[in-house]
């Protein structure tokens, strides 16, 4: 190789060396700009941030709270929210260690670490607000807590990243001001614990009636729990308040407040509350009071209600519902008697007119009109009538009216039915129609078979029944998963008096702030749920149920109303529910604390249609005598869908039996009253004939009845020497009459 190749060779190496290190120079220079830019960055960042911060000092605690007012619907003042506070300040050495423990472990476990904020907290609570796309946590410490209690109410009901910033930065500055037990002093005095209570010792007195140092272990948990809402009162909700205390429990022996034994001790004792004995002035109308103050603490939180000086008007009429509280009081006159609870709407619209949640408000606050859920018996065969009517079965349809009988449900227990008092009656066949009047539970449960669960359960909840139904049968004649509140049952009455239009229930008209701007104001939403003319056949037959079936002592002498009763079957739930044009009232009537049967009372057996349709009529009676008496009126669209069948000996087009095939009948349209009402005749061998099965070996019984179809039969034993043991004496239904195989059939047998 030459010279002058091999200098050309090292040449080339040198500038691919130079290159290489003048790329990693290169690199390293640009990294170090790009780094010292993004320092300056972060620097100048940083310097803002911490610029922006708030500082305690430029903060001050809240403005005087300002009283609220509520207003009935003529203007007249029905009740004030005070902005004075029910508060009383102790020192952090009167109030009990374990309180003070109790809300550490519930609110802030790591209150004594952290200096303001809690970055573990923070950490999960970003987690939390990350995974569900929101701000779902606020990772609030005690000093927080303070902070925006006192500094920044007004942002306190906003779940935002700025005002958890602001709320750290100044619950830190706060840390280094004050100790750790002044802190806490400051937030228990000011904390608000329902009921207007503010701070632990105007919060002990109302809920125990004594000092804060008298409380108990388990008395200091339920305190404690109450910081996460008020709605863990156990004046509002004892079974709420019971597990919230218990889960309060369980976290101070997690963290070693208290040990076994303590633990085992309170979680076993019941929730003893006793209110002060100081009564204050009486509130008239205080249940709707309380429900207008639940909505408003709702929309606006607690604070703006007690102290924002609100102007709140209300679709209460003053008149009304002091004839609601006299006809309760009238008809049920003795302290120990049941409690009642009656609703009362303006169809039209949907205001709430009058309210009665119980007997006194100041022992019981839980309002029966409307956070009770009860069976409503009987009263819910209306949204089977509907329900039938809205898919063209006529209400001139029959069935047997006679039980009790059985169906199979797919996938439960099957369902038996009796009438109500066992019931019996002289016909084999009774129209939907007098089955409504007279409210009778087997023909009704027969229909409930033929139109389905899901439509009527779909219905219902359309009308204005708010609680979830389950789409079984039962749910046709009042067995509910869950029960119904007078208020869900008096909403889906109006939507019928309505015409088919429902109006949600409406208690707060207006609100107008402290500076005279009106921040919220009704507007009327209606839809239509049912068509207007079955409304009105609806309407037509709940009529003759007060004007000759079950409901006759709701009958109003001045203008025409409808209505339906309601009794479960041990008369621990009592219901009438009616309505005239212009008004709506429901009326329930047991006992607070539990399903007990009521019997005889004031010399009348309690059903739907004795006391709570005295109670209505007396209510109804004088509530409408400023309003005009008027007539249902028939809509102008009176076309109606019926289920027909075209007889093929006459070519006649009847209305189908309860045995006609489906693949017979057809839905044509009718102007109401034009309709076929005349049924389909049941040929004689469509019903089997009970066969004689007494006097024989109960072996030679059953294989009868089974051969004859019959498979829902009941064995009886009971004495009868005049046939040998073993042997069946009576029955019933009695032989040589038809007899369906629905039908439950019972045989008495001599053991």
């Amino acid at each position: 190789m030459s010279i002058l190749r091999k200098k050309h060779k090292k040449k080339k190496f040198s500038r691919v060396i130079i290159a290489i290190i003048a790329i990693i120079l290169g690199t390293q220079l640009l990294f170090v700009f790009v780094f010292s830019g993004i320092i300056i960055y972060a620097f100048n960042a940083y310097n803002s941030f911490m610029e922006d911060l708030p500082e305690l000092e430029d903060y001050s605690v809240s403005e005087v709270a300002l009283t609220s007012k509520i207003y009935d619907s003529d203007g007249n003042l029905l009740a004030t929210f005070h902005g004075e506070e029910n508060r009383e300040l102790v020192s952090y050495e009167q109030i009990p260690r374990n309180l003070i423990d109790a809300v550490i472990a519930i609110e802030d476990e790591r209150f004594y670490q952290h200096q303001g904020f809690d970055i573990e907290g923070i950490i999960r609570s970003f987690i939390i607000n990350l995974t569900s796309g929101g701000i779902e946590q606020g990772a609030t410490t005690i000093t927080q807590g303070y902070v925006k209690n006192v500094y920044i109410p007004e942002e306190k009901y906003e779940i935002t990243y700025e005002r958890k910033i602001k709320e750290a930065a100044l619950a830190y500055q706060l840390e280094k001001i004050y100790s750790k037990e002044e802190i806490l002093e400051m937030y228990l005095n000011t904390v608000y614990f329902g009921e207007g209570a503010y701070g632990v010792q105007a919060a002990a007195k109302e809920y125990f009636n004594k000092d804060i140092g008298y409380l108990n272990l388990g008395e200091c948990a339920m305190l404690a729990g109450l910081l996460k809402s008020y709605l863990y009162s156990p004046y509002l909700d004892s079974k709420a308040a019971l597990e919230r205390r218990n889960i309060v429990l369980y976290k101070m022996f997690e963290l070693g407040y208290i040990d076994r034994d303590e633990y085992d001790n309170a979680i076993n004792m019941p929730i003893i509350t006793q209110r002060p004995r100081e009564e204050t002035e009486d509130i008239f109308a205080p249940y709707f009071v309380e429900y207008v103050k639940q909505e408003l603490i709702e929309d606006y939180g607690v604070e703006k209600v007690f102290k924002g000086g609100f102007e709140i008007y209300t679709t209460l009429d003053s008149e009304m519902q002091i004839a609601a509280e006299n006809a309760i009081a009238g008809v049920l006159t003795d302290p120990e008697d049941p409690e009642a609870a009656l609703v009362a709407m303006d169809p039209t619209n949907g205001y709430i007119k009058a309210m009665v949640g119980g007997k006194d408000f100041k022992e019981m606050k839980f309002n029966l009109a409307t956070q009770s859920k009860r069976q409503p018996g009987s009263t819910f065969k209306v949204f089977a009538l509907l329900s039938a009517l809205e898919q063209g079965v006529s209400p001139y349809t029959t069935f047997n009216p006679n039980g009790d009988v059985i169906f199979n449900i797919e996938g439960s227990e099957p369902w038996e039915v009796g009438n109500y008092n066992n019931q019996k009656y002289d016909i084999n066949e009774m129209t939907v129609l007098e089955a409504t009047v007279k409210s009778v539970n087997v023909v009704y449960s027969q229909l409930i078979m033929k139109i389905e669960a899901y439509g009527m359960a779909k219905l219902a909840m359309d009308m204005g029944i708010e609680t979830y139904m389950d789409p079984y049968p039962a749910m046709g004649l009042g067995g509910l998963t869950t029960g119904v509140s007078p208020l869900e049952v008096c909403t889906a009455f109006s939507t019928i008096a309505n015409y088919g239009v429902r109006n949600d229930p409406v208690a707060i008209l207006k609100v107008v702030d402290k500076d005279g701007d009106i921040i919220k104001e009704h507007q009327k939403e209606s839809r239509h749920v049912v068509t207007p003319i079955n409304a009105y056949r609806a309407i037509e037959i709940m009529q003759q149920v007060v004007q000759r079936g079950t409901g006759t002592r709701a009958k109003l002498e001045d203008r025409p109303c409808a209505g339906k009763t309601g009794t479960t079957d041990e008369a621990e739930n009592a219901w009438f529910t009616g309505f005239t044009t212009n008004l709506a009232a429901s009326v329930w009537m047991g006992y607070a604390e539990a399903n007990v049967k009521m019997g005889t009372l004031h010399d009348m057996r309690v059903q739907g249609g004795a006391h709570p349709a005295l109670i209505w009529n007396s209510f109804m009676s004088e509530a409408t005598k400023d309003l005009p008496a008027e007539n249902f009126v028939r809509p102008q669209d009176d076309i109606i869908n019926v289920q027909v069948v075209i007889n093929p000996e006459t070519g006649e087009i009847m209305l189908p039996n309860r045995f006609t095939p489906l693949d017979q009948i057809i839905v044509k349209e009718y102007h109401y009253g034009q309709e076929p009402r005349v049924q389909m005749p049941i040929p004689e061998d469509t019903i089997p004939v009970m066969p004689m099965v007494a006097l024989k070996p109960i072996n030679e019984a059953n294989h009868i009845l089974i051969e004859s179809g019959y498979t829902n039969i009941e064995y009886k034993d009971e004495v009868y020497t005049e046939v040998p043991s073993g042997y069946t004496h009576r029955q019933d239904p009695m032989w040589g009459q038809p007899v369906e195989n629905i039908r439950k059939i019972t045989v008495w047998v001599n053991p």
